[in-house]
């Protein structure tokens, strides 16, 4: 049974998450990637025209999951409120799916590597930025709260806090609470940030 172009690019997109959080970046080749979705070959081919092409399409998949979580924000509650629910949310999401989070730094990590450059390195930072920064600012606009740091200072130092407390959880679960750690480091940027 012929499967429409469409369909399929969306099925080898899924594949290559899908492998790349069980086995890592390193794991995905056209060949893999096809064998994953069930595929021909020549439809991994046709679809995309190398493995960073391949790679850039997973990178949008991740971020658009990012646009998904940002909508059920209560914004309204203000903007400590929505810095609090995203970094619970955040952490929910890596104690839930810690493959998902590591794969994600490896394809960041693989394209800093190995595509200097690469859409796909320059694209998911700035992603992130933008989507929490419009959610930061709707929420200080909605309650009349100003950042004293500005909205993508805030963005920017969140997101270093939580890479850094996720790469130490995913390294060693047990080692220490991390959780109590990062929540205290989220509180003492909203500190400083006068919220």
């Amino acid at each position: 049974m012929r499967v429409p172009s469409a369909e399929r690019k969306e099925q080898l997109i899924a594949a290559t998450v899908e492998l790349m959080r069980r086995e890592g970046v390193q794991s995905v080749t056209m060949r893999a990637i096809a064998k994953e979705a069930n595929a021909p070959l020549a439809a991994a081919h046709y679809n995309f025209a190398d493995k960073d092409d391949l790679m850039e399409a997973a990178a949008r998949a991740w971020l658009k999951n990012l646009g998904r979580f940002s909508r059920d924000l209560p914004i309204h509650l203000g903007l400590r409120k929505t810095v609090e629910q995203v970094a619970e949310g955040y952490w929910r999401s890596l104690e839930e799916e810690p493959a998902s989070l590591l794969a994600e730094f490896e394809l960041i990590l693989w394209a800093t590597r190995n595509a200097p450059g690469s859409p796909v390195a320059a694209k998911i930072y700035p992603a992130y930025e933008v989507e929490l920064g419009n959610m930061f600012s709707a929420a200080a606009k909605s309650d009349g709260e100003e950042c004293r740091i500005g909205i993508p200072a805030l963005v920017r130092s969140f997101l270093m806090i939580y890479d850094g407390a996720a790469i130490q959880y995913i390294t060693d679960p047990n080692a220490a609470d991390h959780r109590a750690n990062f929540f205290m480091m989220v509180d003492a940027l909203l500190a400083k940030a006068g919220l």
